[in-house]
């Protein structure tokens, strides 16, 4: 049972884990005015998949301080991240050198691209690469690397070596965490140099992260805002946050339904 197969109430869980963390049964039971014993079916499912982790009253990410898989990330504020991606998409003009690092949002980003002419994509992202062979008048370039199959994306050096022979008009990089005062924050060292040197030899670096990266805890620093040209999200930021990014110059652009 892939995340595609989740219902919709549980991915509105799956959701509110991810921005409001831990959730008690009872609460769920209330929200959704059913039986705990139904919530506690969801729970189950979402746990067995890995998605979440059960604790006595409860579910919460499945282990505190890493990242969930790729495809619980997908499936978490999906509807967001399309919208962000579609926007992305638009900013990007054709014949232009893309990079695309890691991430769920970045693959919705690909998807958006699928009619783009004349694009090179350079990525990392497996699923980035397997949405593009859909469109043979994109030309991509896949790194080497060690494969990491929970993410679905490759990292080491040679990764890095082979993005630093490109110069590139954008490069679309997620996030794991975003701070006030910290930038972009990553889980691993790994995953924060390769969206760093992407970021470093390109023009213009877009990041595409839905508003609850601002709620999530992440120990690695990728960079300081300053590095941003443009931050893609669903919902503006506000106090620390958005006094943070108006001094680093970053320009935040809101997509919606309505603006995609």
């Amino acid at each position: 049972m892939e995340h595609g197969m989740l219902s919709g109430r549980q991915r509105d869980i799956l959701a509110l884990i991810e921005t409001d963390g831990t959730q008690y049964i009872e609460d769920l039971a209330a929200r959704y005015h059913l039986t705990t014993q139904t919530i506690r079916r969801d729970i189950n499912a979402l746990c067995d998949l890995g998605f979440a982790r059960r604790f006595h009253g409860g579910v919460s990410v499945p282990v505190e301080g890493h990242n969930i898989s790729i495809n619980a990330r997908a499936a978490l504020n999906r509807t967001a991240k399309q919208c962000i991606a579609k926007r992305v998409a638009t900013a990007i003009e054709p014949g232009s050198t893309v990079f695309m690092g890691i991430g769920s949002t970045v693959q919705f980003v690909a998807e958006a691209l699928l009619e783009h002419r004349g694009l090179t994509v350079v990525t990392n992202n497996i699923d980035v690469a397997l949405t593009l062979c859909e469109a043979p008048h994109i030309e991509v370039h896949m790194t080497g690397g060690l494969l990491r199959h929970n993410d679905r994306d490759v990292v080491g050096a040679d990764v890095l070596r082979f993005f630093e022979k490109f110069y590139a008009s954008y490069a679309v990089v997620g996030a794991g965490a975003l701070h006030p005062s910290n930038g972009v924050l990553d889980f691993s060292y790994s995953e924060a140099q390769i969206t760093a040197a992407l970021i470093e030899n390109s023009r213009m670096a877009i990041l595409a992260a839905d508003s609850s990266k601002w709620t999530r805890d992440a120990s690695v620093k990728v960079v300081p805002f300053s590095k941003v040209k443009s931050l893609f999200t669903d919902r503006l930021p506000d106090g620390e946050a958005a006094e943070a990014l108006g001094q680093a110059g970053t320009e935040i652009v809101l997509c919606s339904e309505d603006s995609a």
